[in-house]
Formats: structure tokens, C-alpha cells, sequence
């Protein structure tokens, strides 16, 4: 189980690939990554809103160092990607996306950053500002986070199927036969 279709749909390649999720215990996280059990450290989650199509984890490594992970839609993901270093995944991440998007999936980009620990410190004092703000905390979390979020490193990108809520289908078979015609929207 997971909180949307997209991180079940990861954790289940992840496994399929010999990364194993075994338990989150407060903010650690214990995977089997090759045969070797590992701890990751959760630093920080900026949750997904439709206004920033995004979210972010920052995580500290088994070896120390800072990395933070962003999923999103692929326009906003693709337009953080670092321009400093060389993105061998792009071209083909973005036909996977067109073939994805052509079989009716919803579409997500997946990208990494190397943060350094000293601007992780500052930037982390930021966002619980950000985090306690009594008044349009939304938006300056969103504002913090918008400095992290750049200089990515695309990963690559998932194709998952949107599934109608419990209920859907036989409600708008019922307003059809009603005589009422549906338009479905989807998206943020």
C-alpha cells in the first residue's frame, strides 16, 4: 500500500529490480539495496500541491552525503534539470513519456540532486520557518522549496493507470442512461 498509484507502482519495479522495502520506523527507512541492508535518513517532505505539480524528499544517504528526490509533472521536472552536467536520459525519457502518455497513463518525472551540507543547513532553517508560519504557509513553503528544487538530474519517468475512484463508473452509467452527458477532466 502506498499513498498514490504512482509510489506503489515504484516500490513494486523497485522490488522487481532487488531493492526492498522493509520498514519506516519514525524517519528512517530500511531497504535491501543489492543484498545489503541499508538506512536511509527522511531530512525532510515537501508535500505534493497541484499549484507546484511536485514533491520532494531530502534524505540523508548510508554514506553521509544529501540527496533530495523529486517527483512531478514532466514539465516542471524536465525544466529544473541541470544544465552543468551532462542528462544522457532525456531524449529518451521524453518518448517513453509520448508513448505513455499516447496509452492513456499518467505521466511523472523522477529526478535527483547532490545537496551540499552547508546550504542544506541554511535552506532547512528556511522551510521550518516556512513549515510554522501561522499565515500563507503554503506558499512560503512553496517558496523554500523552490530554491532546493533545481540543478535535478533526471532518473527517468513512470506511466501508471489512472483508475476511476470506487463508484465512478456506475455513476456516470447512471447519469448516462439519465440522459445527461459526462465530460471527464483529468489532471491537476
Amino acid at each position: 500500500q502506498g499513498s498514490s498509484p504512482d509510489e506503489v507502482t515504484l516500490v513494486d519495479a523497485a522490488r522487481q529490480l532487488g531493492f526492498f522495502f522493509h520498514k519506516r520506523v519514525h524517519n528512517l527507512i530500511h531497504v535491501t539495496v543489492q543484498g545489503k541492508e541499508v538506512v536511509y535518513e527522511i531530512l525532510n517532505v515537501v508535500e505534493f500541491s497541484s499549484s507546484r505539480k511536485r514533491m520532494s524528499v531530502i534524505v540523508r544517504c548510508p554514506d553521509g552525503k544529501l540527496k533530495l528526490f523529486c517527483k512531478g509533472a514532466d514539465s516542471i521536472i524536465l525544466s529544473r534539470l541541470s544544465k552543468d552536467i551532462k542528462q544522457p536520459n532525456v531524449d529518451a525519457t521524453k518518448e517513453h513519456l509520448l508513448y505513455f502518455s499516447k496509452q492513456g497513463l499518467r505521466t511523472l518525472c523522477i529526478a535527483v540532486a547532490h545537496l551540499e551540507e552547508e546550504k542544506y543547513q541554511v535552506w532547512n532553517e528556511q522551510f521550518k520557518l516556512a513549515s510554522l508560519a501561522l499565515s500563507d504557509r503554503e506558499n512560503k513553503i512553496s517558496e523554500a522549496a523552490e530554491s532546493m528544487e533545481r540543478n535535478l538530474y533526471l532518473l527517468g519517468s513512470t506511466g501508471v493507470e489512472d483508475k476511476l475512484q470506487d463508484g465512478v463508473p456506475e455513476c456516470i452509467e447512471a447519469l448516462q442512461q439519465g440522459g445527461i452527458n459526462v465530460w471527464m477532466l483529468t489532471g491537476d
